[in-house]
């Protein structure tokens, strides 16, 4: 930045006071920028409402003839940034399947005729026939990817479009390329560079700290939580608030008894665009309270007085996690964000896990039908007669790992060999996202140091918050997670002991082993369980058998090699842990011998078969070297 001449800085601080009306730029824009106008690739990782569109509009501007090419992924992004553009006296067009076909043919003309200094697109406009041609001619100088997590299959919010962005944005060049994200691990960073082909970029890693969010994780039953939400938005000062929850069921069910009490919106892919675009106009201009909402709710949603958000369930990532807080408290003015739950939120995480990322089993069976002829999405879901939405994520990962080649009329071909061990690893990855998740609702420090570490955030210096339910400072709303007791430590280490010489047990056994004879609910069974798991001491697997035809599934647990570990570093020897612990063995034995007899005599003649369909029960602890998370 030192080095820049002045005249370029001149031109940039013109640029933001003439066109922009800022005084200042905020922290790192400026070298952000100036790198931009230079026509270096940079990838900006800034935290959501930090100001990253100003950093390749700024440069496009500047630069005399400038013009950029902007990939977005949702409509109502695009929207949202061009109308802000428009409102500047800036030329913008946009695009998308919203666009009529004449509205789209007067953009292309503008930018043709040089109108035109910024174009937005979705990214499925690139694989229209005749359009990336169209660019190749008319290139921009700036090509700008917003969202750019959603290229890596390590993000959070990956997009099978976006897989496809690098080798046709290639094409582009001499054009310089800026990827932006809100959300992007060092791993995902890693491969945001490496799939957009980023020649030698500039890297900006900045600002996740939030000053003004107070983070606050409550265990609360899923009954429990909406009571929870009524009571700390009874103060009207934590108005407005968008409350996430995890499913539209849900969500429409909370609007509406949030409705009894404060103007209240509702928001889910399930909603008609025209209703969706309504409700989420009317809680931008004030004219709603509450937005009740799925995660398809907020990307582009600038709003800023927002000082509640509220997680009625465990999220998916700590990657969807953050992006979404970040929406409260824009203004600088101190905002909480409420993560509420439990043990059972699983569940849920568990259906989507399914129907997202189902088994390679699964996928080896779409992939026969292919083989066999099934050369379209509906053969294949009539051959095997699957719901349509599993042969949709099936296929799609077929596709993007090269089990498949999907043609532009959609015939579907065999592809290559090796996509197996690629998906194995994209869904041991969503797998791990999640397990991050758990972890953090299970952290013992600063909430806000957590997620700036998670995100790599170099610059920082870590300090604590100050703010968050584990700083304890003044805005904490209700009391933080319960804290373990002496009792759960002993029984979590009775647990441990007792998978030492096992690969793995049912959940249902260890239960009726150790938690069930002293009155244990499984409840509190399955915290302790859950605990074990998030510190990366046991892992959990998913298994099933057939009786009578119908598939049953059940959870197997195991100890990881930390666990093992854990129990070495203690010095405990299995056997005479036991008996420090007061666990009589020969009593556990008879236990287990009861209530194998007890099942056996409610079994019918017929023995069912058993089958697993998840990992083995034989899963040696060498498997577990990173921490084994729960398959979901």
């Amino acid at each position: 930045m030192a080095n820049a001449p002045k005249e370029i800085l001149s031109s940039i601080d013109h640029v933001l006071i003439d066109v922009f009306g800022f005084a200042t730029f905020r922290a790192r824009q400026r070298e952000v920028c100036l790198s931009a106008w230079r026509g270096k690739d940079v990838l900006l990782v800034m935290p959501t409402g930090a100001g990253k569109s100003l950093c390749y509009q700024l440069p496009t501007i500047a630069r005399q003839e400038g013009r950029a090419l902007v990939i977005s992924p949702l409509i109502a992004l695009i929207e949202d940034q061009v109308q802000k553009l428009l409102q500047l006296g800036i030329s913008a067009a946009r695009i998308h399947s919203g666009r009529s076909r004449s509205e789209s043919q007067d953009a292309c003309r503008d930018w043709r005729e040089g109108r035109l200094q910024f174009l937005f697109i979705a990214p499925e406009r690139l694989g229209v026939s005749g359009f990336l041609e169209f660019l190749e001619e008319y290139k921009p100088a700036i090509v700008a990817v917003d969202e750019a997590h959603c290229i890596s299959m390590w993000g959070h919010d990956f997009r099978a479009d976006y897989r496809q962005l690098g080798p046709r944005l290639e094409r582009l060049r001499p054009a310089n390329f800026i990827a932006l994200t809100a959300t992007a691990t060092p791993e995902v960073q890693k491969d945001i560079v490496a799939q957009l082909s980023l020649k030698n970029p500039d890297v900006f890693i900045h600002g996740f700290r939030r000053d003004n969010i107070a983070i606050e994780v409550l265990e609360l039953t899923p009954g429990a939580r909406l009571e929870a939400a009524v009571s700390i938005l009874k103060d009207k000062a934590r108005l407005p608030c968008i409350v996430y929850a995890p499913t539209r069921k849900l969500a429409e069910a909370t609007a509406l008894e949030l409705q009894k009490y404060h103007r209240t919106g509702v928001f889910h892919a399930g909603l008609p665009p025209q209703d969706r675009q309504q409700v989420q106009d009317a809680f931008l201009e004030d004219r709603l309270d509450v937005m009740v909402a799925t995660i398809a709710f907020g990307m582009g949603v600038d709003k800023p007085n927002v000082r509640t958000i509220f997680h009625l369930a465990l999220p998916g990532s700590l990657e969807a996690y953050y992006q979404e807080i970040g929406r409260a408290g824009r203004d600088g003015k101190l905002s909480s964000a409420v993560l509420m739950f439990a043990p059972v939120d699983r569940k849920t995480h568990e259906y989507f896990m399914d129907l997202n990322y189902p088994e390679p089993e699964v996928l080896e069976t779409m992939l026969d039908a292919v083989k066999a002829g099934s050369t379209s999405r509906d053969e294949v879901t009539a051959r095997l007669g699957l719901a349509p939405d599993i042969v949709r994520s099936g296929l799609e990962k077929l596709w993007i790992h090269g089990g498949i080649i999907a043609k532009e009329d959609g015939t579907l071909l065999p592809g290559k060999s090796g996509w197996e061990r690629r998906y194995q690893m994209q869904r041991r990855n969503r797998q791990e996202q999640l397990a991050g998740a758990l972890a953090f609702a299970n952290h013992k420090g600063c909430r806000m140091q957590r997620l700036i570490t998670h995100f790599g955030d170099h610059n920082d210096a870590r300090e604590p918050c100050k703010i968050c339910d584990r700083c304890r400072g003044p805005s904490v709303l209700l009391e933080p997670i319960k804290r373990i007791t002496d009792e759960d430590s002993k029984g979590q280490l009775e647990m441990l002991l007792l998978l030492v010489p096992f690969q793995s047990k049912t959940t249902g056994q260890v239960y009726r082993d150790l938690f069930e004879p002293r009155g244990w609910d499984r409840r509190r069974y399955e915290g302790i369980l859950w605990d074990l798991e998030s510190q990366g001491l046991v892992f959990q697997a998913k298994h099933s058998f057939t009786k009578n035809g119908e598939s049953i599934d059940f959870l197997r647990v195991g100890l990881t090699d930390e666990g093992r570990r854990d129990l070495h570093s203690r010095k405990l020897a299995p056997t005479l842990a036991v008996q420090r612990l007061g666990i009589d063995e020969r009593v556990m034995t008879s236990r287990r011998k009861a209530s194998n007899r007890k099942r056996s005599s409610a079994k019918s003649p017929g023995k069912s078969s058993g089958q697993s369909s998840g990992q083995s029960s034989g899963q040696s602890s060498g498997q577990s070297s990173r921490k084994l998370s729960p398959r979901y």
